[in-house]
């Protein structure tokens, strides 16, 4: 039985979100809910299995505090990393040293090989509208594509981090993948013809078991359910050889223009 009288481990750390890094308003979310992960794995060590972050006011560029409260120490470990007034995310420890998944279900994998993705066309998000989509290279596959007023709020891509991306050095594994989950435009861009804010509220992320074997992703983003003024957008992210890596629900707000 794990002990629960055992002394549990509190932190402020400082870490510096780099300039270029804006989405809706303020620093881009995934590298928000990034930043609050690798504060907990710095303090607690060991590798996620869950996020669940949720953003309260935009946070800017710099350098920012993040306070860390282990919340359970042992094997299922957990701790709350915040922003204080802005953001802040409860991060779990699931998985054992070399865990391996021991069910994959028929969605497991992506059912066929891919073209190569630097055989694909880039592309480039706008950097009037949200900054950071220079630090990601996006390489579509199908004909789906943001502001093109198509009829499927989804897209399908390979997708990594530039290399030399600035401010994502002190990053791990799991926390890189966190920004590659929220890097994608809504699923809502790929029906409408003009952009709108469309800011993240709420992002929860599962990370599986699984071998990092490249940089590059294969990414499936789609918006769910859609309102006036709210939208649910699911992502998953698998390696370069097939094995799925994490999966991604986030609640957004939908601004007028």
């Amino acid at each position: 039985m794990e002990s629960h009288s055992q002394t549990l481990r509190e932190d402020t750390r400082t870490t510096v979100f780099a300039q270029h890094w804006a989405g809706f308003g303020g620093t881009h979310g995934g590298l928000v809910a990034a930043g609050l992960q690798q504060a907990v794995t710095d303090l607690l060590g060991g590798t996620p299995g869950s996020l669940s972050a949720h953003f309260l006011e935009a946070v800017p560029p710099g350098p920012t505090e993040i306070s860390v409260r282990e919340l359970r120490g042992g094997r299922s470990a957990s701790a709350l990393a915040a922003i204080d007034g802005r953001a802040s995310a409860l991060v779990r420890f699931s998985h054992s040293p070399g865990s391996a998944p021991t069910v994959r279900s028929g969605d497991g994998s992506p059912p066929e090989p891919r073209p190569d993705p630097l055989s694909l066309e880039r592309f480039t998000l706008s950097s009037g509208l949200v900054a950071f989509g220079d630090h990601v290279d996006i390489r579509p596959l199908g004909a789906s594509r943001p502001l093109a007023a198509g009829t499927d709020p989804a897209y399908e891509a390979w997708i990594r981090l530039v290399p030399q991306a600035p401010g994502v050095d002190h990053l791990d594994t799991a926390s890189r993948r966190l920004i590659l989950i929220d890097a994608m435009p809504p699923g809502l861009f790929a029906v409408w013809d003009r952009p709108a804010p469309v800011p993240t509220l709420e992002l929860s992320v599962h990370f599986a078991p699984c071998h990092d074997d490249s940089p590059w992703h294969l990414v499936r983003h789609r918006t769910v359910w859609a309102s006036a003024d709210l939208c649910v957008d699911e992502t998953t992210l698998h390696t370069r050889s097939g094995e799925l890596a994490a999966q991604g629900r986030q609640l957004r707000r939908v601004l007028p223009v």
